[in-house]
């Protein structure tokens, strides 16, 4: 493998900082919703940080292809790390985290998101033969669901604490001979901080050999919209790669707005349970997501990449008809086993085929259009799943999801040859 001490430590600067962010992504609305009660000012202030998304998506495109991906690594880790600790030492200066502070680390963290990603795989497809595309981006998903996974476990125990004693686990019951004090968001966000100054290290000593090769001076040359056109043009030309984008994207939309808006009221209201229900589905989806990173790719390798995004959405299509009259708890869990697979899976099949069809040139700037779409659905679907009824009829929510993924999925296999043959 080409690169392999700059993939190595790419991997484990991505590790390190992911942790700490997940822990902060978790912590910051456990802190609105059930410390100061404000759940309403979270759904704003998640739907403010979504709209801009749109505009901050596009820009960050054209900077992924525009600069050089190392830099732009050192830059968002040094000026978000410097960020975050000033935010941290305001909160031990005044003895609590003021509200403000919260939402301000919770806003580097998102944007910092649009910036992390689309450079990282665009970075990891720069030093990576074509050969190893599938393995990259499987490793890559292995890595992110691993640290999410660990992240909200360790949120969980860092913001409620432990005490000594018997704690039951997953039905299990276990003697703990120790006590955790909960960590304030001054502290965790110390701790987030102090991982992206050591994330900027590891980048740091990075040394790698191209093995695509750009013209960034031409991208200097030209203005923001200029570039942004680039990456429109290019999907324009290739219609087939702007479908099977999209339509194998919509897998992540639905499990996203689920995850991020409906799960606690499907648990809550549709299966009767409590938040332990909730913990355990979150852990078995994780438990999936980094089970199909190891399997997918033997499953459907080169050549099957689009029959393999046909099967993961028509899984999900089934699980979420499932899930629209399931009551049984057993029943849930391995659902979001199975949803954890299928999206997994869809997104390291999907991302192999971009790289294999989208030049590195204009990666970022195709990305980010993608990415601008993904949250116009996301969007769309979290204003209408918010509304009374929906909130009633959960059940009727998961069953529009299933038509659309089955839709999506039809798409691909009308076009499948045509696509196979691209």
């Amino acid at each position: 493998m080409r690169n392999k001490p700059a993939i190595i430590r790419l991997f484990a600067a991505n590790t390190i900082s992911g942790l700490a962010q997940g822990i902060s992504m978790i912590a910051i609305p456990w802190y609105f919703i059930h410390m100061i009660e404000r759940p309403g000012l979270w759904g704003t202030l998640y739907g403010a940080l979504t709209f801009i998304s749109l505009f901050w998506g596009l820009y960050a495109g054209t900077l992924v292809d525009r600069f050089d991906r190392k830099h732009l690594f050192l830059f968002e880790t040094s000026i978000s790390g410097f960020l975050v600790l000033c935010v941290s030492a305001l909160g031990f200066y005044l003895g609590a985290m003021p509200m403000f502070g919260a939402a301000l680390v919770f806003a580097i963290t998102f944007f910092n998101y649009n910036l992390h990603y689309p450079a990282l795989y665009a970075f990891a497809q720069e030093i990576s033969e074509p050969k190893d595309y599938q393995r990259i981006t499987s490793y890559l998903e292995i890595q992110g669901q691993s640290t999410n996974a660990l992240g909200g476990g360790l949120a969980a125990l860092l913001i409620s604490g432990l005490e000594a004693g018997p704690v039951s686990i997953l039905g299990f019951d276990f003697n703990i001979p120790f006590s955790i004090s909960p960590w304030g968001l001054e502290t965790v966000f110390l701790a987030d901080g102090l991982t992206y100054l050591l994330s900027f290290v590891i980048l740091w000593g990075i040394v790698y050999t191209p093995v695509a090769i750009r013209n960034r001076k031409e991208e200097a040359k030209s203005g923001m919209l200029k570039q942004i056109e680039v990456g429109i043009d290019f999907l324009k030309k290739n219609p087939l790669i702007f479908l099977y984008g999209n339509a194998a994207y919509f897998v992540f939309v639905t499990t996203m707005v689920i995850n991020m808006v409906m799960m606690p009221n499907f648990v809550s209201n549709h299966l009767n349970a409590d938040a332990s229900v909730f913990a355990i589905g979150d852990a078995a989806f994780a438990c999936g997501a980094i089970l199909s990173g190891f399997m997918i790719s033997r499953l459907f390798g080169q050549g099957r990449l689009v029959l393999g995004s046909i099967v993961t959405t028509l899984i999900t299509t089934i699980a979420f008809l499932i899930l629209s009259y399931n009551r049984l708890i057993g029943v849930f869990y391995l659902l979001m086993l199975f949803l954890g697979i299928a999206n997994s899976g869809t997104r390291i099949l999907r991302v192999s085929y971009i790289f294999q069809h989208i030049p590195n040139q204009v990666i970022g700037r195709t990305q980010s259009v993608f990415k601008v779409i993904n949250v116009f659905f996301r969007m769309f679907f979290i204003f209408l799943f918010s509304t009374a009824f929906f909130v009633q009829e959960i059940g009727i929510a998961f069953m529009i999801f299933s038509v659309c993924c089955f839709l999506a999925a039809l798409l691909m296999m009308v076009y499948y040859r045509r696509l196979v043959e691209l």
